[in-house]
């Protein structure tokens, strides 16, 4: 994978950039030139970059930096007041993401009345205050332990927030590193000084590696660099940079065992003997399950109704089979609006025996209508090797909305190119936003495009085929934000 990391001009005047760089041919490019003072960065498990945009004539939220390198707000206020200038941020396995809000630059006004740490849920939209000023004075950079269950937290309080105001001799405040236990929920817990700075400068950004132990970018003037921690706060390492660090990551898969620093207006790297932890790529058993209804009890078909004539519908050792000799949908109780879905599908080789009957399927969403075969949309999964899997169609909106045309159509086709499984289970994964819909095949983004209808409408499986069993498992989904 390539290395994201921000540009951040100190000029009020100029956007910043996002950068890449590629480990294999060591080159960096220009991800966006206009990256409205970004500063932490970070992958979700889907995929997603997820961005705090600081003040100083910056966004001053937290964004999704979508691949046109456009930027998406997901959250600008708390009590309905403007963040200070969001920092950094770290994602749990589970989906929650944590960001800090502290003010070291920026003329614009302070609404907020001190700075956080916030708790943002992607799945309803709902920000909560996890951390406040009565435990740490100015968080900075962010981390969490392997398990989850630990959120690390570094207080860097340099007395000034950089405005107008700002004093010329500022006095510093709390320089630590602090422990704080995640609990179930996501509220954190009593928080644990494991490092305490004293009048020295403390730490900027932060990561972890696969044990758990901490890579910290300190920057006290007498001995900066990036010093490695164990988890209680014993120093493991030291490795001195040439100029101030400010935040440091692992790379992944080959390249798991490089550290990435950024020091001064320069990206470095250096081989290390131990992985680092990404909780993106998280086994799945690490994985909290928040917010996910199944639809599926592995036990009947409850819940489901076919839209024509099935042979049967059954639950078959945990798994659902649909059997039929015509295309027939089959819908789901569950309705929603803005939501994400995920299931795993097994097709039949052939379509009830004819040779070349090549056999399709998919997840219908927003599907409405209460008799016969529902209006809606798809994500389409498919045997055929010229197929479009991961495409979008609208049923009885449109038809293909992706792949549209002979151009896209030959675009996804190389795209998508041995993406299906032909003997195995397949994971469609779709979601939906307003008027967006993204779709994913086997963890590999398909589709992103907006335009579609916003409406509330139920989920669906289909068999499209004359004949053969259609397998699902795994039937699950998950409302976001407020509407339902």
């Amino acid at each position: 994978g390539q290395i994201y990391f921000s540009d951040i001009p100190s000029s009020e005047s100029t956007s910043g950039q996002i950068l890449k760089f590629d480990p294999k041919t060591g080159k960096t490019t220009v991800f966006t030139s206009e990256s409205e003072k970004s500063n932490g960065l970070m992958f979700d498990r889907d995929g997603r970059l997820i961005a705090c945009c600081g003040a100083n004539n910056g966004r001053m939220a937290l964004t999704e930096v979508l691949p046109d390198g456009k930027l998406r707000t997901l959250s600008k206020m708390f009590d309905n007041k403007r963040y200070l200038a969001p920092n950094d941020l770290v994602i749990l396995p589970n989906g929650l993401i944590y960001f800090s809000d502290p003010r070291y630059i920026g003329n614009e006004k302070e609404e907020q009345n001190q700075m956080a740490v916030y708790r943002y849920d992607p799945f309803s939209g709902e920000v909560t205050r996890a951390i406040g000023a009565a435990q740490v004075e100015k968080p900075n950079g962010l981390a969490i332990s392997p398990d989850s269950k630990t959120l690390y937290v570094a207080e860097t309080n340099n007395g000034s927030t950089g405005g107008p105001k700002a004093p010329k001799n500022p006095k510093m405040g709390r320089m630590t590193l602090n422990a704080l236990p995640i609990r179930r929920d996501g509220s954190l817990g009593t928080k644990k000084v494991l490092v305490d700075f004293g009048d020295q400068a403390g730490i900027d950004g932060m990561t972890v590696d696969a044990m758990g132990n901490i890579y910290a970018a300190v920057r006290s003037a007498n001995r900066f660099g990036i010093v490695a921690y164990t988890p209680k706060g014993k120093e493991l390492a030291y490795i001195p940079t040439k100029t101030l660090p400010t935040n440091c990551c692992f790379g992944v898969g080959d390249d798991a065992n490089t550290l990435y620093i950024t020091a001064g207006i320069g990206l470095y790297r250096i081989k290390m003997n131990v992985s680092g932890y990404h909780p993106a790529s998280a086994p799945s058993g690490k994985r909290g399950d928040s917010g996910w209804i199944s639809l599926f009890d592995g036990k009947s078909a409850n819940g489901w109704t076919p839209r024509g004539e099935v042979e049967f519908l059954k639950a078959v050792n945990g798994e659902l089979h649909l059997y039929s000799k015509k295309n027939v949908w089959v819908v789901s109780n569950a309705q929603a609006t803005d939501f994400e879905a995920q299931l795993e599908v097994k097709l039949p080789v052939e379509a009830g025996g004819s040779k070349g009957d090549q056999f399709n399927s998919g997840l219908g969403f927003r599907l409405i209508g209460e008799n016969g075969k529902p209006k809606g949309y798809q994500c389409e999964i498919e045997r055929a090797a010229a197929g479009k899997n991961g495409g979008v169609y609208g049923i009885g909106f449109g038809g293909w909305l992706h792949p549209k045309g002979p151009e896209q159509t030959a675009k996804l086709k190389i795209t998508t190119d041995g993406l299906f499984n032909d003997d195995n289970w397949n994971k469609i994964h779709v979601r939906v936003i307003g008027d967006h819909v993204q779709t994913w095949i086997n963890g590999q983004k398909v589709t992103n495009i907006r335009g579609i209808k916003v409406h509330r409408g139920r989920l669906g499986i289909q068999h499209h085929g004359s004949g053969g069993t259609v397998k699902f498992r795994s039937l699950r989904f998950r409302r976001i934000g407020s509407r339902k």
